[in-house]
């Protein structure tokens, strides 16, 4: 049937006014054929691609959000273990005069913003300005739970500590705590403080003129047994910098550099040995005869930069 039969069909049927005319007729003619040559698989490849797009979606975000609150590699580095606090030291981050140490059950804080015009003579020399303060919190315990520390003590004490990066703590009042080290590479102690009998020993003073005293042969033995009286210390102290460091040869051929500082009450003397290969790091309290030795060595040095 052509056009105008069709048109003249519809005409007849409804009336004299055509509805339709041919131009329209033609159009609704071609959707036919067009839809005719459509590929009938189109439609389910795009409803299957939006399925897998959609699954796909579905899938990899619950993961992605556990990563997050669970830990990637970053992450687990910010764990908190009750053990980080043995024998540790942190201060505020904005300053660095306030410290706090943990110690056998026990957490000391100081604030010391004493100001002095010329190096003070004695503990007891008023300073300019500012105070030494000091308190104590006895039975210290220690819970975790992922990367807070839940502290508690006698009298009270509640404290609680949230690790944001490796070195860097938060309490509750959003005050920023550091550590000298990231927890994880904190060295060990070790009670070995020398590796081998001693051969020969000098010490030199630190950004001094290079000058060295050494200890006659005939002391060595006498030096090698007061080195093995040293003791690990393990309690908090207040130490100057280290002003000598001891220079030592082994007999077995090598060689070891330990730091050699005095407190600042002369009671007693120290040294600090750092084994890079087995990450540990040691102070060391050393008798009063090895001490005396050493200042009498550091006389020396004295001696001879004067006659320099």
């Amino acid at each position: 049937m052509t056009n105008s039969q069709v048109k003249q069909a519809i005409d007849e049927t409804i009336g004299r006014q055509p509805l339709l005319d041919e131009a329209f007729v033609q159009k609704v003619l071609d959707g036919k054929q067009h839809r005719k040559k459509r590929m009938p698989f189109m439609q389910p490849a795009i409803v299957l691609l939006l399925l897998f797009v959609v699954g796909g979606m579905l899938y990899f975000m619950p993961q992605s959000e556990e990563q997050l609150a669970l830990g990637t590699e970053d992450e687990n580095l910010y764990l908190a273990k009750p053990e980080h606090f043995h024998d540790m030291m942190m201060q505020n981050r904005r300053d660095s005069r306030l410290m706090y140490v943990f110690n056998n059950g026990t957490l000391y804080y100081t604030s010391d913003t004493r100001l002095y015009l010329e190096k003070p003579k004695s503990e007891d020399e008023i300073p300019y300005s500012g105070e030494l303060f000091e308190e104590r919190y006895t039975n210290i315990k220690i819970k975790t739970k992922n990367n807070q520390y839940f502290i508690t003590g006698d009298n009270g004490f509640s404290w609680t500590l949230t690790r944001t990066a490796p070195r860097i703590l938060v309490d509750e009042k959003g005050i920023e705590y550091t550590i000298p080290i990231a927890f994880e590479d904190i060295p060990k102690t070790s009670d070995i403080l020398l590796e081998d009998e001693i051969q020969s020993l000098g010490i030199y003073k630190i950004g001094g003129l290079g000058t060295y005293a050494y200890t006659l042969d005939e002391d060595l033995d006498e030096v090698n047994e007061l080195f093995n009286q040293a003791t690990v210390n393990e309690e908090p102290i207040r130490l100057g910098i280290p002003e000598y460091m001891i220079d030592i040869e082994y007999e077995n051929g090598n060689r070891e550099s330990l730091e050699l500082m005095f407190s600042e009450s002369n009671d007693a003397s120290y040294v600090k040995k750092h084994d890079i290969v087995n990450n540990t790091l040691t102070l060391f309290k050393i008798p009063k005869a090895l001490a005396d030795h050493f200042s009498h060595l550091a006389e020396k040095i004295k001696e001879i930069n004067k006659a320099k």
